[in-house]
């Protein structure tokens, strides 16, 4: 039980949850042999724009219809992102003059290794997920209204939510996809008001009691740099920093 195994399991679980949102139509999806490509055509931020892969040779013969996938949506940035175990595709990405641009940190755990613990104040779970996004739109901004929409449409996605109210509010909430037996952890937010007061915890401490008792063996997540403290609290491991690299400037401009 390695951490290349938890970084294994973040890694399909990422790609299952974005493909849950293509299917949801929230994104713009290219699928090719051990690559898999994701566009918000409306956002021209890297940060929105998504390539995961399996092994440098997949992307290395995928980088040209992966540019056009890009191209043809408008879109001049888009994010490369490589695990700690797939820093080899660091010469791939150079030899195309793509650069570094920054990381993500990646956590794990295995749910032996976690304490049963309450989550210390009352959650529940969420039927309709308006809540989930205005909690995140409150807390990263409002640009994340319209990208978060689609968790509102129906029917229902199939999700695993966590809400902390106090006296009926929603304060923080979080979500769970699950892939065979892994939990992967996604848009945990606390309402800037209540950070501090252990919302974020108690919602996480549900998560973890909810993919328990669906029989999951493993939650991982990626971090904000202000969620770090609390999910090593918890018990989570640290994966690695994950790199995004991102194309050199030009490349990513319209035909024509």
């Amino acid at each position: 039980m390695t951490d290349a195994e938890l970084t294994s399991r973040l890694h399909t679980n990422l790609i299952a949850f974005k493909r849950l949102q293509a299917e949801r139509g929230s994104l713009r999806h290219l699928s090719l042999p051990g690559v898999e490509a994701f566009a918000l055509p409306a956002y021209q931020d890297a940060h929105f724009q998504q390539v995961l892969f399996t092994h440098a040779d997949a992307l290395s013969q995928a980088l040209p219809a992966v540019r056009d996938f890009y191209r043809g949506l408008g879109l001049s940035r888009w994010r490369v992102t490589l695990t700690p175990w797939q820093r080899d595709a660091k010469a791939v990405l150079a030899e195309q003059g793509y650069r570094f641009d920054f990381t993500i940190p990646a956590m794990g755990a295995w749910l032996k290794d976690l304490p049963d613990a309450a989550p210390g104040v009352p959650v529940e779970s969420m039927g309709d997920l308006t809540d989930l996004v205005e909690l995140n739109v409150s807390a990263y901004g409002p640009e994340w209204r319209d990208i978060l929409a689609t968790w509102r449409r129906p029917p229902p996605p199939s999700v695993h939510t966590v809400v902390a109210r106090d006296a009926g509010r929603p304060l923080s909430c979080g979500l769970a996809v699950d892939v065979a037996d892994t939990a992967g952890v996604y848009l945990v937010a606390t309402h800037p008001e209540a950070r501090g007061l252990g919302m974020a915890t108690a919602v996480m401490r549900g998560l973890i009691a909810g993919a328990r008792a669906r029989g999951c063996t493993a939650t991982v997540l990626q971090s904000t740099a202000a969620g770090l403290r609390i999910y090593r609290h918890l018990g989570f491991r640290d994966l690695g920093e994950w790199e995004h690299w991102v194309p050199p400037p030009g490349q990513g401009r319209a035909l024509g």
